[in-house]
């Protein structure tokens, strides 16, 4: 399982990074955990190709998240015309709102479902093709009526967790249980929305061989991570776009 971090940025890009994007290649496929940064673009930068994808997993719907969904869509929809992939959005109302945008910028916009397959995230229902396997855990970071989720792929025994985005100073304990139950290759957590005093007992506990930390606001957190970093027992990693780890 290869991961190209397309996107490493908090929830504004900066200079040399994009919002939150992760390309997993597994097989022949290409996939994606969250789309904030501009998908289509860097896919074709990286040497794959549209008709290469098979599926784009959404944590939760904020813009940074989201926002190169709707161009990838836009252009599988009128251009690459054989490409056909699953897109699991967190909710409905983004669904809705993306099929308004594209027949917006393209009246003429079939939208086609069988190549184009949307469908809203269920943490009951997992993906699973022949490469990956994929699970939907949720969190509190999103408020109802919305809903935000952690994310589990497994590549045979392999197992990456990322994190999405969590609760403000984790004060809704919403750091998935199963990072101190089972053993996991890589945990990629965010670390906009708390302090490493907040994040520090789970990483404790956690059955995790490296942890990659992305979605780093305000930048100087980087210096609390490097001093957690050298306390903890396992590699800790800071990726920046276009950074790769193979699991």
């Amino acid at each position: 399982m290869k991961l190209t971090f397309l996107g490493t940025s908090h929830g504004v890009p900066a200079a040399d990074r994009y919002c939150s994007c992760v390309m997993i290649e597994s097989g022949d496929a290409v996939y994606f955990i969250d789309g904030g940064a501009p998908v289509i673009d860097e896919l074709l930068r990286h040497g794959r190709h549209p008709d290469e994808i098979r599926a784009l997993f959404n944590t939760h719907v904020h813009g940074d998240h989201t926002n190169g969904i709707c161009h990838l869509v836009d252009l599988a929809d009128w251009y690459f015309k054989k490409s056909s992939f699953d897109l699991y959005i967190a909710d409905q109302s983004y669904i809705d709102a993306i099929g308004v945008m594209i027949k917006a910028c393209n009246p003429g916009s079939t939208l086609s479902p069988d190549r184009l397959r949307f469908h809203l995230v269920d943490p009951k229902v997992a993906y699973e093709d022949e490469n990956i396997k994929v699970e939907f855990i949720p969190t509190a970071h999103m408020r109802a009526p919305y809903h935000s989720y952690s994310i589990l792929v497994s590549e045979g025994e392999k197992k990456v967790l990322f994190s999405g985005d969590f609760s403000q100073h984790l004060e809704r304990a919403d750091v998935p249980k199963i990072l101190s139950e089972e053993e996991i290759d890589l945990f990629v957590c965010e670390m906009a929305h708390f302090g490493t005093e907040h994040i520090r007992p789970y990483l404790d506990s956690a059955k995790a061989k490296k942890i990659a930390f992305t979605h780093v606001f305000p930048l100087a957190k980087y210096e609390k991570i490097a001093q957690m970093s050298a306390e903890l027992t396992v590699p800790v990693l800071t990726p920046k776009d276009n950074d790769v780890i193979e699991i």
